[in-house]
């Protein structure tokens, strides 16, 4: 009953992320973001990125790190915080988060930001709904993956709405499982 509940109270903030698009994939491949490629040091990093400000403090994903940000980089018309993220292991590039926080746009703009991935992209190779309040859309290439996330948290009192909205880019020998994979029956 709670399942279903929270699937009701999600449908109308999420519907627009799974609105399907007619465009096809110009991308085959992604061996990173603009001017970011995986496997670049931090050094590296730090020069593709000059107007990047410093994390203070750096910021701890475990098995990644961050100590760099770039504000307000657009991606389809939405303007994200850009954080490249490092391998601890070894200190190189294999992950690109973009990061919006609230306030999140409203639908059309979501749904333009959508149509632009799916233009670039093609479309996913997996969506789905996560109980705790995500909502996934992950596309895969032969270097990359890429996942789009919408964080609802519906038991704060947000009553449905979008809180932050996550584009990460992962190198494909880094990426983790996706939620999708994570919540099929037998995993």
């Amino acid at each position: 009953m709670r399942r279903r509940r929270l699937g009701l109270a999600l449908a109308p903030a999420l519907a627009w992320l799974f609105l399907s698009s007619h465009a096809f994939a110009a991308e085959t491949d992604i061996r990173g973001w603009n001017g970011l490629t995986w496997g670049m040091t931090a050094q590296q990093v730090d020069a593709a990125l000059p107007q990047a400000v410093p994390l203070s403090p750096p910021w701890d994903f475990g098995p990644l790190y961050a100590e760099r940000m770039v504000r307000d980089v657009v991606v389809g018309g939405i303007a994200f915080d850009l954080v490249p993220e490092l391998a601890r292991q070894d200190g190189r590039l294999v992950q690109i988060l973009f990061e919006r926080r609230s306030p999140i746009p409203g639908p059309s703009e979501l749904q333009s930001f959508v149509n632009d991935l799916h233009a670039r992209l093609g479309p996913p190779a997996e969506s789905c709904v996560v109980e705790s309040g995500l909502v996934t859309r992950l596309w895969r290439f032969p270097s990359a993956q890429v996942a789009l996330t919408a964080v609802d948290f519906s038991a704060d009192g947000s009553r449905g709405r979008l809180q932050r909205l996550l584009l990460r880019y992962t190198a494909a020998d880094r990426a983790p499982r996706s939620p999708c994979e994570r919540n099929k029956p037998g995993s």
